[in-house]
């Protein structure tokens, strides 16, 4: 398939891993016959899927430009918190 390329795994991946979560959450919530060391686990592995998930989602780009470039003092600006810092 032609439209899995890397970019659109990498969006789908956090989406599959929240429904999992999602998924396990809801079969131990409405399971009856889970003792409470089960039911912990379940809860466990469903709350890690989903944090897994929303880590997984962040942007990893942190795109720099260099603004000044002197000999001695050269700031950097960074796009993602729109700060400028120096280094010496």
């Amino acid at each position: 398939m032609k439209s899995l390329n890397p970019e659109t795994i990498r969006a789908l991946t956090p989406m599959f891993l929240a429904a999992i979560g999602g998924a396990i959450g809801i079969v131990v919530l409405v399971n009856p016959g889970l003792r409470d060391a089960q039911w912990t686990a379940g809860l466990g592995l469903a709350g890690t899927a989903i944090a897994g998930a929303s880590g997984l989602a962040q942007s990893t780009r942190s795109d720099s430009n260099i603004v000044q470039k002197d000999v001695q003092n050269i700031q950097i600006e960074r796009n993602l918190k729109n700060e400028v810092s120096e280094a010496k």
